[in-house]
């Protein structure tokens, strides 16, 4: 009886055990097949789109670097690849989360027709357009999705937008076309653009992101008619721009000297300078000369301006421009459609002055 106790109790024991095994051969299997199908799910995303340099054209081996995002900003690299002939690019093997992307395109030297590649690259440009790592835009991926469209547009400015409207002129002035010059401050695009629609109506093509200031000029019998407006390019074209052409203003003022001595001011030029887009030389800005007691007149201006002097001795320099003996922000004297401004002082002294 208890040989056959001990004989059931061994049984009990190796199935006890069999079943054990089996449990964790099952659990192995089960957790290898979850792993397994983890993985798949977890590397089965994907980002593609394009590379754009500036003038439109797209970037032809540009690297791409796919950035896992930690704490708001692009932390390790998780996907390369590199564009093709047509800009395009994909990062496969990716998992769910959140990604910046970034592209260095290949500086490229022209050699006669014949294009190599320079050792070093250019900088990296974030998606959509930063080479800010700050303002970087983020990109949600899902499980088993590709993410299509994110197209990194290099800097400067790579969006190109246009900028249309019409310039009127008073009734009965006579010309047979004008130009319009435009720019601003910053890295926008900025050129010179023939207006040749008898009604008047314009489309400069090629502006990039930020504020422009076009100013319009006109040759009548009479002398310049010139207009002026300013606008702001975001993220799509400006549309419906106008300049009214007018007669422009003058400039009266006089140039004072500080000191005990000084240079003789008929020796001396004054020369404004726009200063809210650089000019073209197609119109060159005529020098004032002063007379002997430093009155200056300056025709024909229409815009904001600094106020140069040539001819200064060394170690002189302006000090100051007033306007009625208020002197004025940074030295800019403002000239609207038909005014004379009157008593502007330019202050010009050496640098031992006092």
């Amino acid at each position: 009886m208890a040989a056959l106790l001990i004989a059931c109790s061994l049984a009990d024991i190796a199935l006890a055990r069999q079943s054990r095994d089996l449990s964790s051969e099952a659990r192995s299997a089960k957790g290898e097949t979850a792993t397994a199908a983890q993985r798949a799910v977890r590397k089965s995303a994907s980002i593609a789109g394009r590379v754009i340099h500036s003038d439109g054209t797209t970037a032809e081996g540009a690297r791409i670097a796919v950035y896992a995002v930690r704490e708001g900003a692009p932390a390790a690299v998780v996907g390369t690849a590199t564009s093709t002939y047509d800009g395009r690019y994909e990062v496969t093997g990716l998992p769910a989360g959140l990604f910046v992307v970034g592209a260095t395109p290949q500086r490229i030297r022209s050699f006669g027709g014949d294009s190599r590649r320079l050792a070093a690259p250019a900088m990296e440009t974030l998606y959509p357009g930063t080479t800010d790592r700050m303002k970087a835009q983020p990109i949600v991926v899902f499980d088993g999705t590709p993410t299509e469209g994110i197209d990194i547009f290099l800097e400067p400015a790579a969006q190109r937008y246009s900028i249309s409207g019409r310039v009127s002129w008073p009734d009965g002035a006579s010309f047979e076309r004008f130009v319009i010059e435009y720019g601003g401050p910053g890295n926008v695009h900025h050129g010179v653009w023939y207006v040749t629609d008898p009604g008047g109506l314009f489309t400069v093509e090629g502006a990039s992101r930020g504020t422009y200031v076009l100013l319009a000029r006109a040759e009548t019998p009479s002398g310049p008619l010139i207009g002026i407006a300013s606008t702001d390019v975001f993220n799509d074209s400006v549309q419906d721009v106008r300049i009214s052409l007018r007669q422009p203003g003058i400039i009266e003022g006089r140039l004072v000297i500080e000191g005990a001595s000084g240079p003789d001011p008929a020796t001396l030029r004054l020369t404004p300078m726009q200063a809210l887009l650089t000019l073209s030389p197609l119109y060159p800005v005529a020098d004032a000369i002063p007379d002997s007691s430093g009155r200056f007149t300056m025709p024909q201006l229409l815009g904001e301006f600094t106020i140069a002097v040539q001819g200064l001795p060394p170690g002189w320099r302006v000090r100051r421009v007033t306007r009625a003996g208020v002197p004025l922000a940074d030295n800019h004297v403002t000239v609207t459609s038909g005014e004379r401004v009157t008593g502007i002082e330019v202050m010009i002294s050496s640098s031992a002055t006092p």
